[in-house]
């Protein structure tokens, strides 16, 4: 039986330790993560989507295998169900063809690599301002 409503957000990354690290800290501010190894495998879960829960936000690689990041954003943008839902590129990529690209297609933002709490918590509060955040010791 799976509970109604449930809120997670995306992490579509190919790196094992990359992904491991910003799943970790999604997970320390409060969210459950769903996982991606690429764009396609992200396209995949994102198709079959259980209604009941809910896609808060995406954080996605942009150099990855199979489908990148603006190609997964693209698609993203142009569905039904998860065309508003904030999406945030995380790169260590600064190509002025990939920041426009992804500009045209409505982004976010943008984490830049490497990946700390207080990147990912400065995203997070941008999307979410009214959303309590549990205050880390270091």
């Amino acid at each position: 039986m799976s509970q109604a409503n449930q809120e997670f957000v995306l992490v579509v990354e190919d790196s094992a330790p990359n992904r491991n690290i910003l799943v970790h800290l999604i997970k320390k501010l409060g969210f459950q993560v769903v996982e991606a190894v690429s764009g396609k495998d992200a396209w995949e879960k994102i198709e079959k989507w259980d209604p009941n829960h809910t896609l808060l936000a995406i954080f996605s690689d942009v150099m990855m295998p199979d489908m990148d990041g603006i190609q997964l954003l693209e698609k993203v943008r142009g569905s039904t169900n998860f065309a508003t839902t904030p999406f945030t590129l995380v790169t260590a990529v600064s190509e002025k063809e990939y920041v426009l690209k992804a500009k045209e297609l409505n982004v976010n933002g943008y984490v830049l690599k490497p990946v700390s709490r207080d990147k990912v918590l400065k995203k997070l509060t941008e999307f979410f301002p009214d959303r309590k955040f549990p205050k880390l010791v270091a």
